[in-house]
Formats: C-alpha cells, sequence, structure tokens
C-alpha cells in the first residue's frame, strides 16, 4: 500500500468535480475505477466501454502506477469512457 494522496477528478459529461482519495500505488485503472464510482451511474451513464485516463493533457497507460505516471496531490485528472 503506498501513500494516499487526494486528486481532483472530472468525469467527462459530469458537471461535478469530486475529491478523490488515491494511492500513489494504484494503477491508473484503479484511479480510474475510484473517480468513476463517483459519478458512473449517477450522473453519468453506465456504458459497456472501457475508462481512461488524461492527466496533464496525456492520455495515461492503464499499467503505470499513479506515481510513476507522475500523478500528484491535489491536481485535475480527467476520466472517460475510452472511444469506440
Amino acid at each position: 500500500m503506498g501513500n494516499p494522496m487526494p486528486v481532483v477528478a472530472h468525469f467527462r459529461g459530469d458537471f461535478l468535480y469530486n475529491l478523490v482519495l488515491v494511492e500513489e500505488t494504484d494503477t491508473v485503472a484503479e484511479v480510474a475505477r475510484k473517480c468513476a464510482e463517483h459519478s458512473v451511474g449517477r450522473r453519468v451513464p453506465v456504458q459497456d466501454a472501457p475508462l481512461r485516463v488524461e492527466y496533464g493533457g496525456t492520455v495515461l497507460d492503464d499499467s503505470l502506477t499513479a506515481s510513476a505516471a507522475g500523478i500528484v496531490p491535489m491536481e485535475e485528472v480527467i476520466v472517460s469512457y475510452a472511444p469506440r
């Protein structure tokens, strides 16, 4: 388990931003899931599509850890469904 860090998460299609606690050792896929659970099925419809995370204008590789991807506390991550 890594150090917890808050990120400002926005799920495309939602009108809210959420403060989400992730671990620096979480994979980007885990970060996406943690962020999505605050929006998907509530204000964003569920889709049968993979999630993706954008940080600093770049789509991140799902297998990277949050730390390896360069995500730092209190920065914005944008989560969305990957295009089909």
